[in-house]
């Protein structure tokens, strides 16, 4: 019985750990998307493109990613909703409002996906 316990303490003491990684990882990635959000809207996309993860930036020239952020212009609102982690890796949810042309206030919402890599946190280059 002693032994049983032992091991159900381990494993809540690695839960408990696990739980702490992941609020903190919550914390740095949610930080860090907003940070690169707000300099896209500033229209800041030299800063913005350095939150890519190095392979995202091998794959990703800064002048496509210059030309793929030619409708940022038209955001007015980015709200971060919700981020979920795991060890290495996180799934970033926002809401976005935005006009087009004579159609103002449009919403939609989108996924960002960051990685842990080299101990800290990139934006993975998406579609």
């Amino acid at each position: 019985m002693f032994l049983a316990a032992g091991i159900v303490l381990t494993v809540g003491a690695c839960a408990a750990i696990e739980r702490a990684e992941a609020d903190e990882s919550k914390a740095i990635v949610a930080e860090r998307a907003q940070k690169r959000v707000d300099l896209v809207m500033k229209g800041q996309l030299d800063q913005a493109y350095e939150y890519f993860s190095p392979a995202s930036r091998a794959t990703l020239s800064f002048e496509a990613f210059r030309k793929r952020s030619t409708g940022s212009r038209m955001w007015r609102t980015v709200r971060l909703d919700k981020v979920d982690c795991r060890p290495d890796a996180c799934q970033v949810t926002m809401s976005l409002e935005y006009d087009l042309f004579e159609l103002k206030g449009l919403k939609r919402t989108y996924e960002e996906t960051w990685i842990k890599d080299g101990g800290s946190w990139w934006l993975v280059a998406g579609k």
